[in-house]
Order: C-alpha cells, then sequence, then structure tokens
C-alpha cells in the first residue's frame, strides 16, 4: 500500500490517508504503539468497538496474532467513500501466506468517525470465515456447508 504521507499523522491528511496509514502503520507494520495517534483520547482503554473489541486493549495482541497467522501482508484500500465526519474503505488484505507457501487474498470493510484527525467511533467486517479456508483450518467451501445444515466434524 503507497503510504503518501510517511505514515505519520498530520493535520493536512485526508480521510482516505488517515485509514491508509491506519492499514499501513498499524496492520501491516504491526505497530501498536500507534494506536495512541489513531484513536482519540474519548477511547479509553475498555471502550468497545463493534460490541466485542477494546482497541487499545485487544488490538495490540489481535495484530500480533493475525501476523502469526499469515505472515507478511499488505493492505489495499479498493473502495472509499466519506461524508461528513464518516468514512468508509473497503479493503483487500493478501499474503503469501505463512513461510510463503498458503497464499492469502480477504476483504474487509471498515466504517469510521474521525474528529480532529483521530478515529472515534469504527466498525469493522472481515472475513475471517475465507481467511481460516485458505489457511485450511476450515475445510474449502465451509460456509456453503453449513448453509445446507451440514455440520463440521472436528477430528
Amino acid at each position: 500500500m503507497h503510504d503518501p504521507c510517511d505514515g505519520r499523522i498530520n493535520a493536512n491528511m485526508t480521510k482516505l490517508e488517515l485509514m491508509q496509514s491506519w492499514f499501513s502503520r498499524v496492520w501491516v507494520d504491526g505497530d501498536a504503539s500507534a494506536l495512541d495517534e489513531f484513536l482519540s483520547p474519548e477511547i479509553a482503554d475498555d471502550t468497545e468497538f463493534d460490541g466485542f473489541l477494546a482497541p487499545r486493549n485487544e488490538l495490540p495482541e489481535l495484530i500480533k496474532i493475525v501476523h502469526q497467522l499469515v505472515g507478511p501482508f499488505e493492505m489495499e484500500v479498493i473502495r472509499f467513500m466519506e461524508g461528513d465526519d464518516w468514512c468508509s474503505a473497503e479493503y483487500v488484505m493478501t499474503s503469501e501466506g505463512p513461510y510463503g507457501i498458503t497464499p492469502v487474498s480477504v476483504g474487509g470493510l471498515m466504517m469510521a468517525r474521525v474528529k480532529d484527525n483521530q478515529f472515534v467511533e469504527m466498525t469493522t467486517k472481515f472475513d475471517a470465515f475465507a481467511l481460516f479456508e485458505q489457511l485450511g483450518q476450515l475445510p474449502e467451501d465451509a460456509l456453503m456447508a453449513c448453509l445446507t445444515g451440514q455440520k463440521l466434524t472436528w477430528a
């Protein structure tokens, strides 16, 4: 992902540049220390987004887990929209997979409310089901099997 601002937040950044920098620094580079730059002080340590994720406390561990699962990866914003203080990005995460042997290409969506060039609210949707299928942790077409009523049996 091209980062037009070298990753550092500045007052002249557009919402698109802010979001691209978020993906680049926090996710691709795994820089959890950058959370304080991206997240508004209004977001406390235990503030939850999407009803389950407290980004200041839980994102650092989630970032590590994702890196362990997929290895080095890139993220690209493929669609972006904004209106007033909200913005939305559809993105794709690509990787050669762990040890370069299990290619991964998974999409997601992030919506965020921005105030003073920081995120004050966000919601994300990531196709974790597809990720685990591509990593071989779920059988191919597992979602279709589940939709037919079949049960997955773990050996």
